[in-house]
């Protein structure tokens, strides 16, 4: 007997599903991009990024800049990954008078670095 080598009749049996793992270890990165330029990558180093790691090594040393320089018309534009939405996140972007693009929920394809 031939087994089926179609992707969605293997993956009906149990034992052939995908397994989901909590506390990947993953490389996690970030950038940034304008009209006339951009960030250099951002590597976090080890552990989870949260709203107060996202604020610390993102919002901090680059956003603040780059709204300084480009000033009021300056639009942060992320997605809606948890520590982009934090509330500590939110009252820094406000201290800062740093405005933020309403986003759809799950369409990272909308983003313009996602294709870059």
């Amino acid at each position: 007997m031939e087994r089926s080598r179609d992707p969605l009749t293997t993956l009906q049996c149990p034992r052939n599903r995908p397994l989901w793992r909590r506390g990947f270890n993953g490389l996690g990165v970030w950038a940034g991009i304008m009209l006339d330029g951009r960030t250099p990558i951002h590597v976090f180093e080890r552990g989870t990024v949260i709203g107060v790691r996202y604020r610390d090594e993102i919002l901090e040393p680059y956003v603040r800049l780059f709204r300084g320089a480009v000033g009021p018309e300056f639009i942060l534009i992320d997605d809606n990954a948890r520590p982009h939405r934090a509330l500590l996140v939110d009252k820094f972007l406000e201290s800062e008078d740093i405005r933020r693009m309403d986003w759809p929920a799950r369409s990272p394809d909308l983003n313009p670095i996602e294709h870059v």
